[in-house]
């Protein structure tokens, strides 16, 4: 039997931050409910322990409905990149594997998101448009 091909997604965004501030957002759970919600859903609950090893438990609500997705920390390099596991319905409840890098530019910091393990090129394109809406919304708590 042939192992899956699996996909990934990849988003990026200039926000005008400090690394510090863009990368410490991703692990405040009162800064990530503001963001860590894709297009039209909000964070319902983020129950997050932001070291190597830790865990999360991220809950998207919209219309009713509930989108649980969780993961453990992999790598916190303060403020240049974090590495993070990601299961959820959407990669059928796999492992799959997010890496944000934050690079310093003129008057702030691009974020570069990449979502390995997708398990099809579908959910890798509607995570891809998932991953760029949270980045927007957390571009826009800088405006």
């Amino acid at each position: 039997m042939a192992a899956p091909s699996l996909h990934r997604a990849s988003a990026t965004v200039t926000v005008l931050a400090t690394p510090e501030a863009a990368f410490d957002a991703w692990l405040d759970p009162h800064q990530a409910a503001r963001f860590l919600a894709a297009n039209a859903t909000t964070v319902g609950e983020f129950v997050n322990d932001p070291r190597e090893g830790g865990t999360f438990r991220l809950v998207m609500h919209d219309a009713g409905e509930r989108f649980e997705h969780t993961g453990r920390y992999v790598v916190i390099n303060r403020p240049r990149r974090l590495v993070f596991t990601w299961v959820s319905a959407g990669t059928d409840h796999r492992l799959s594997l997010v890496t944000i890098r934050f690079t310093p530019v003129d008057g702030g910091v691009r974020i570069d998101l990449e979502h390995e393990g997708i398990p099809d090129a579908e959910r890798a394109k509607r995570h891809e448009g998932g991953w760029a809406s949270i980045l927007r919304k957390l571009a826009a708590l800088y405006l």
